[in-house]
């Protein structure tokens, strides 16, 4: 006993060494080391095959830690605690099965494991279990093999932006596109915006079409219905590689020029883009818009343009509307017809009635003429009629004479007679007496254009007379006319002061309508002819021309681009060119033919800033200089703005 005091009793932890070193000296083949454990100097202690005991620091970490290999286990198994693993030593003595220490556990689940090994974790979700790295693969040791996920803010900083910039499409949360954490061995710059994602934006300025444009990771952003200088959370909706388009779900920051919209449809129908911003925000932003095209499209960024010129009211302007019809069936059997425009990217029309930029007269006559074509059951394109026609009416056109106040309605339709022609006759002239004429149109085309070649006159006079200033012409169904007459004549005496006329100019009227602008300029010029291209609205205009006594002036059916050079090549030498071309531009044909002939002056007209730049970029490469730049509002609380520039050759 006393011999047996004297000799110091092992601690607990060195009978576990003790128990391992003999273990592995006994039963590992030599010169081979145990796959799966991960072997290192701890200070103050000799070189140990077993695992890091309890508690101790790593030197990786330098962190207080509970140390264990990662062992396989069994659906619903515990780690080495609680019921299963009592369970399970209480299996083995019962067996007869002498008690395993730590290390042969270990060794024994280590064989296990290489015949049937546990599946992998899902990537990007870091480990809830003791043992296993980030991406779920088991580790040796206690220390991770696979590289640490970076956290979300540091994610958002490499992309560009913080985390506040963008929202998730699940719920506000800014800590990536997704709004999910990056995975371990993804890149935060890897991340892609897509639909469906929300985004922090601020809006630098409204684009062509009226949308409010930003920027985000140096893509631009689209989102309808917010304004320059505002914060906005908006959903993605369309993902390209250059840009993105976004539906506006909050304003965070609101513009001092944002404003109730009085119209019910507005945003649906397509036809206003700015209802929602102040009348004096929507001049500054049409100025902003032509600033824009000219730098995009002409590299002019310093260009000084004048104020855009508005309207002492900008309601009620419109003297013409072409509505689509279509009959649909309401409660009770019964049909009712729907006149409007179609839905923002949609085949679907969006009934509108007492429209508050249409003026009023023509708003009723539309009222009117669906009355009538109902209570006549007249087949229509859309929709049909009671007795099963599927062919019929597509668009009804009602124009109004702001000065005359003579009303002009016609019909587009797919079929050249009507049944019951005398009975709708009868009731429109008794539902409005102010029409002068009722026309038909006959369009039997898939196109998007609303007219045909052909109009056929039902009742009255073919043509409605309308004054502009001190002229007056004849406008038949088919022929432009100005819609907004008051800005119209603005807009006409602005040309006549860049034209500078002195008397003796020949001067040509491109893309001249109804004559309109060559009619204003005649009594300032030597000689004014006129190019249009529908035979119709050069009839109009050789009449307007004699009805005002402008002997000086002659029209001519064809394109411009055709005529021109014919002109040239016969002689002619014109001082000055006035184009009012339609949205799509000038003719590279007719820009040539200017670009020889060397007018002194061109003033070009246009209602598409971009269009109009690229143009003007074609003529200063040529010889000319931009002289002024006069945006005119001629029509409110839409995003369209006309221009009249004036070029002058540098010599």
């Amino acid at each position: 006993m006393s011999e047996n005091k004297d000799k110091a009793t092992p601690s607990r932890k060195e009978r576990k060494l003790q128990t391992a070193k003999e273990h592995k000296k006994n039963n590992r083949p030599s010169g081979k080391k145990k796959p799966g454990i991960k072997r290192s100097a701890l200070p103050g202690r000799e070189n140990a095959a077993a695992a890091p005991v309890a508690g101790e620091r790593t030197e990786s970490s330098g962190e207080q830690r509970e140390q264990k290999p990662a062992l396989p286990r069994e659906r619903g198994e515990k780690t080495g605690r609680g019921r299963a693993a009592s369970s399970a030593r209480a299996s083995e003595s019962a067996a007869g099965t002498e008690r395993l220490s730590p290390a042969e556990r270990y060794e024994k689940r280590q064989s296990e494991r290489t015949k049937a090994p546990a599946p992998a974790r899902p990537s990007g979700k870091p480990s809830a279990k003791r043992g296993t790295s980030a991406s779920g693969q088991p580790y040796a040791g206690g220390k991770e093999t696979a590289s640490r996920p970076r956290p979300a803010s540091a994610a958002a900083k490499q992309g560009g932006q913080t985390q506040s910039a963008f929202v998730s499409s699940a719920k506000p949360s800014y800590s990536g596109a997704s709004g999910k954490r990056p995975s371990a061995s993804a890149p935060a710059d890897a991340e892609q915006v897509k639909i469906g994602d929300r985004l922090v934006v601020t809006i630098k300025r409204i684009g062509i079409n009226g949308e409010g444009v930003g920027y985000y990771r140096r893509k631009a952003v689209f989102i309808d219905g917010a304004i320059t200088n505002e914060v906005v959370k908006a959903e993605v909706t369309e993902a390209q590689e250059k840009f993105l388009k976004a539906k506006l779900i909050e304003v965070e920051k609101k513009s001092p020029d944002r404003v109730v919209p009085p119209c019910p449809v507005f945003g649906i129908c397509g036809g206003c883009q700015l209802q929602h911003i102040s009348y004096e925000g929507q001049l500054k932003a049409k100025l902003e818009i032509v600033r824009e095209a000219f730098s995009r499209y002409a590299g002019l960024n310093d260009l000084k343009i004048k104020p855009t010129l508005g309207m002492d009211r900008p309601w009620d302007y419109r003297n013409k509307a072409q509505l689509q019809l279509e009959r649909r069936d309401v409660r009770g059997g019964n049909s009712e017809i729907v006149a409007g425009l179609y839905e923002i990217g949609s085949h679907e029309i969006v009934d509108i009635s007492g429209c508050p930029i249409q003026h009023p007269q023509v708003n009723r006559a539309i009222d009117r003429v669906k009355a009538v074509l109902a209570e006549l059951d007249l087949p229509l394109a859309k929709g049909g009629n009671a007795a099963g026609s599927r062919r019929g009416i597509r668009t009804v056109v009602a124009r109004h004479g702001l000065q005359s106040g003579e009303l002009q309605i016609t019909l587009v339709t797919e079929i050249a007679d009507l049944p019951r022609q005398d009975d709708l006759i009868e009731r429109l002239r008794l539902e409005l007496p102010e029409m002068t004429g009722l026309s038909i149109n006959v369009n039997a085309s898939r196109t998007p254009l609303i007219f045909g070649e052909r109009t056929t006159s039902l009742w009255g006079t073919e043509a409605m007379r309308e004054s502009l200033g001190d002229l007056e012409f004849e406008l038949s169904p088919r022929a432009f006319f100005q819609l907004n007459p008051e800005q119209t004549v603005k807009l006409y005496e602005t040309v006549r002061a860049a034209a500078a006329l002195t008397g003796k100019e020949t001067v040509v009227d491109a893309y001249c309508g109804t004559g309109t602008i060559g009619l204003w300029l005649a009594p300032h010029a030597g000689e004014v002819r006129g190019i249009e291209v529908i035979p119709e609205a050069v009839e109009d205009a050789t009449r307007n021309a004699e009805r005002s006594g402008r002997d000086n002036a002659q029209f001519f059916a064809g394109e411009a681009e055709d005529l021109l050079p014919r002109w040239v090549k016969s002689g002619l030498t014109p001082d000055v060119i006035v184009a009012d071309p339609p949205r799509t531009g000038l003719d590279r044909r007719f820009l040539d033919t200017v670009l020889r002939t060397k007018p002194k002056r061109f003033v070009y007209v246009s209602c598409n800033p971009s269009t109009l730049a690229k143009d003007c970029k074609v003529l200063l490469d040529g010889g000319y200089e931009i002289q002024s730049v006069q945006p005119i509002d001629m029509f409110p609380q839409t995003s369209q703005v006309e221009c009249c520039t004036l070029l002058v050759r540098k010599d």
